[in-house]
C-alpha cells in the first residue's frame, strides 16, 4: 500500500512540473495586455479618455480640397455603444476646436453626414464613449464674385471692377485685362472688398479676369473672363430696294433677308458690332460703300430692321 501511494505521488509531481506556470491577477488588478488596450491615446489634444474595450473613432472626408462653402460628406465608424459623435474643426490660425453638429450613428457604429467648408484647418470625430479620431486636414479654396460689368461702354469712359472674396481678410487682387496688356493690382478691405477702375483706350473687345490670392484661410482663386467692348459712335445709312437681286462684292446677292452691312476698307467677312438704342446686333462685311462722304456704314434691310434703325443717323460700332 505505501509502495502504491508513492507511485501515485511520483505521478502527480511529474505532471505538475508539466504545466506552465501562470500568475492570477488580484481582484481590480489588470495585465499589461490589458492596460495597453485601454490606454489608448487620443490625438489632436483630446483629453477625453477612452473607456474599456472602446476603440477610436475613424473619419473620412469626401475631398480633402474644396471651394468655399461647398459641401464635404463626413463619414466614420465608433463604438457601437456609442448613442451619439459630435465633429469638432480647429482653423488652421488657431487652437480651439469648435462644435459643428451632432450625429447619431447606426447601431453598426457608422455615421454619415455633410458640413459646408468655409476656411482651412481640420475635422474630427468624438464619439459619446469618449474617444476621438485623428484630425483630417481640409483645405478651402477661396471664392471670387464680381459684380456686374457693364459691357457695352464708349471708348474713354470708366469701368468699375468690384467685388468680394471670401473667406473674408486682407489679401492681394490682381485684375488682368485682355487686349489692353494691362494689369491692376489692389488689396481686400478687412470684409473681403475690392474695387477697380479702368477706361478702355480704343475700340475692341477685351477679357477681364480677377486673381486672389491665397491666405492662411482659404487658397488662392480666380473668377470667370468677363468680357467687355469698346465702342465709339459714327454715322450710318441703310440700302436695299431697288438693289435687290444685285451681287454684292464679297460674294452672294442681295436680297431683303440678307443681314450685313457695306464698308469702304474691312475686310469681307469682317465681324462688326452695331449697337443703336439698347439694341445690339453683330455682323459681318458683305458689301463695299458707302459711296456718300460723311458715313461710315450702309445697313442692309434686314440688319436695319434688327436694330430698330431709321434711314439714317448715328450707331455705336467697335470698328
Amino acid at each position: 500500500m505505501n509502495f502504491i501511494r508513492a507511485i501515485r505521488s511520483a505521478s502527480a509531481l511529474c505532471l505538475l512540473m508539466s504545466v506552465p506556470f501562470v500568475a492570477v491577477p488580484a481582484a481590480g488588478a489588470q495585465t499589461p495586455a490589458t492596460d495597453n488596450a485601454n490606454s489608448e491615446k487620443t490625438t489632436g489634444g483630446d483629453k477625453a479618455a477612452a473607456g474599456p474595450g472602446a476603440s477610436v473613432s475613424r473619419v473620412r472626408v469626401s475631398a480633402s480640397r474644396v471651394r468655399h462653402g461647398g459641401k464635404v460628406e463626413v463619414r466614420g465608424v465608433v463604438e457601437r455603444r456609442s448613442s451619439s459623435v459630435r465633429l469638432y474643426f480647429r482653423p488652421s490660425d488657431s487652437k480651439r476646436w469648435q462644435r459643428l453638429k451632432k450625429v447619431k450613428p447606426q447601431r453598426t457604429g457608422r455615421y454619415r453626414t455633410s458640413v459646408r467648408a468655409r476656411r482651412n484647418g481640420r475635422i474630427r470625430a468624438v464619439s459619446s464613449a469618449g474617444t476621438a479620431s485623428r484630425p483630417t486636414k481640409i483645405r478651402v479654396r477661396s471664392r471670387i464674385s464680381v459684380k456686374r460689368v457693364r459691357k457695352y461702354t464708349p471708348v474713354g469712359s470708366r469701368i468699375l471692377v468690384r467685388g468680394a472674396v471670401k473667406p473674408a481678410g486682407r489679401r492681394a487682387v490682381k485684375v488682368v485685362i485682355g487686349g489692353a496688356g494691362k494689369v491692376l493690382r489692389t488689396k481686400t478691405s478687412a470684409k473681403g472688398g475690392f474695387s477697380v477702375s479702368w477706361r478702355p483706350g480704343s475700340t475692341g473687345r477685351y477679357r477681364i479676369r480677377v486673381f486672389a490670392a491665397g491666405n492662411g484661410q482659404a487658397a488662392s482663386d480666380s473668377s470667370r473672363r468677363i468680357r467687355v467692348t469698346g465702342l465709339r459712335q459714327t454715322h450710318a445709312s441703310y440700302f436695299g430696294p431697288g438693289l435687290y437681286g444685285g451681287a454684292l462684292a464679297c460674294g452672294g446677292r442681295l436680297y431683303p433677308g440678307t443681314r450685313g452691312v457695306a464698308h469702304k476698307s474691312l475686310p469681307c467677312g469682317s465681324k462688326v458690332t452695331l449697337r443703336y438704342r439698347g439694341r445690339t446686333v453683330v455682323t459681318r462685311v458683305v458689301d463695299r460703300g458707302p459711296f456718300v462722304a460723311g458715313r461710315e456704314f450702309d445697313l442692309t434691310a434686314a440688319t436695319r430692321n434688327d436694330l430698330g434703325f431709321g434711314d439714317l443717323g448715328y450707331v455705336w460700332t467697335d470698328r
